[in-house]
């Protein structure tokens, strides 16, 4: 089975501590909090040993950067498999009910 190293980019790791800011400070919840990072960075972390398991977005422009879209609790995290240096590229976790496409490259 192939193995991958994951990078966690810049902007999904701003992505990760605003949604764990909001839920814990804002939402005053921060034993949720702790739960919806935990299960995020769980499925960040397996994306090490089946980084291909998940389709290519539905959107013709991204499908052909290669992102792939993986569910955790009601957020999306969207990466980029690199095959050849076998590394796998987080770059952003949006919650689900917001407009992916528009965010994406912000």
């Amino acid at each position: 089975m192939e193995t991958y190293e994951v990078l966690i980019e810049l902007s999904a790791e701003r992505d990760l501590l605003g949604i764990l800011t909001y839920i814990s400070e804002t939402l005053k919840e921060p034993e949720t909090a702790f739960r919806i990072y935990s299960a995020i960075k769980e499925q960040i972390e397996s994306l090490r040993m089946m980084a291909l398991r998940c389709k290519l977005v539905n959107d013709e422009l991204y499908s052909s950067r290669g992102v792939r879209r993986l569910s955790a609790e009601n957020y999306s995290i969207f990466y980029i498999v690199d095959r050849e240096k076998r590394e796998v590229h987080v770059f952003r976790i949006l919650c689900n009910r917001r407009e992916w496409q528009s965010l994406l490259d912000s």
